[in-house]
């Protein structure tokens, strides 16, 4: 595993973010509209086996940072999946995860935005796993400043192979935002609003208890002004386990 490179441009006060795929394709699917949009080039690639994990995981993360070390990268943007209790009609919010507090105040004044550490139900803690945590952690021992923007995606849809371009979205505003470039967002809307539609229909597919209790997630939701985490972990289990008992139906064939 090693990067190769195709050019090697002179950059001036460069900003590196890092992405790939995961639930939804969260990360991916914005940061790739970034790219279209302001027209990036390649300028090289990982050699060797991508898909890593335990030590090679390591290794490929250090590999980035030696990119971003290289071009004098200052700081790093990570993005992903937040997992939440949301209803998929509604808008995703953003988790942000930095690796150092003194970058505190300027991820409060994000728009749409919530501490991680900050949301109701997980202890206080602002941890997060897989290459995301794993380059946080390597690039605060670098003294790389690096921040973590995950995009809410529904709790009854994290196991099926569904992108999820409305936290997509939402991720892409923020980076934008962050950033200081203005993005045109025609294109991820559109795909924002076929993924609902796709999941409006799925979801007329449903059986009535399920949707009853969809729906009744949705009120909820709506009463405390979405916020995160505004359903109990026995709701949420219980919607994951019917919802999981009717998509076996479905595979198999069944009648219900």
């Amino acid at each position: 595993m090693s990067i190769k490179y195709i050019i090697e441009p002179e950059l001036i006060n460069p900003v590196m973010i890092a992405s790939w795929p995961g639930i939804g394709n969260i990360g991916l699917i914005a940061v790739d509209n970034m790219r279209r949009v302001l027209q990036a080039e390649q300028m090289a690639y990982m050699g060797g086996r991508v898909y890593a994990e335990g030590s090679k995981a390591y290794t490929m993360a250090n590999l980035v940072l030696d990119v971003a070390e290289k071009y004098g990268c200052k700081r790093i943007y990570t993005s992903g999946a937040a997992v939440a209790s949301i209803h998929h009609t509604t808008r995703s919010h953003v988790w942000v995860v930095p690796n150092s507090e003194l970058l505190l105040p300027e991820i409060k004044n994000y728009d749409n935005s919530l501490l991680m550490s900050d949301i109701e139900g997980r202890g206080g803690q602002g941890n997060i796993t897989g290459l995301n945590g794993l380059l946080l952690g390597v690039a605060k021992r670098r003294g790389i400043e690096a921040v973590c923007i995950m995009g809410e995606i529904p709790v009854y849809l994290q196991g099926f192979p569904f992108t999820y371009p409305k936290a997509s979205k939402s991720v892409l505003e923020v980076l934008a935002a962050a950033l200081g470039v203005s993005m045109e967002m025609e294109i991820i809307s559109r795909m924002a609003e076929q993924s609902e539609q796709e999941l409006s229909s799925l979801y007329e597919k449903l059986p009535p208890e399920i949707k009853e209790q969809l729906d009744r997630l949705r009120q909820v939701l709506i009463a405390t002004e979405n916020t995160a985490g505004s359903i109990t972990e026995e709701d949420k289990k219980k919607i994951l386990e019917d919802i999981d008992r009717f998509f076996k139906r479905e595979g198999r064939g069944e009648q219900h």
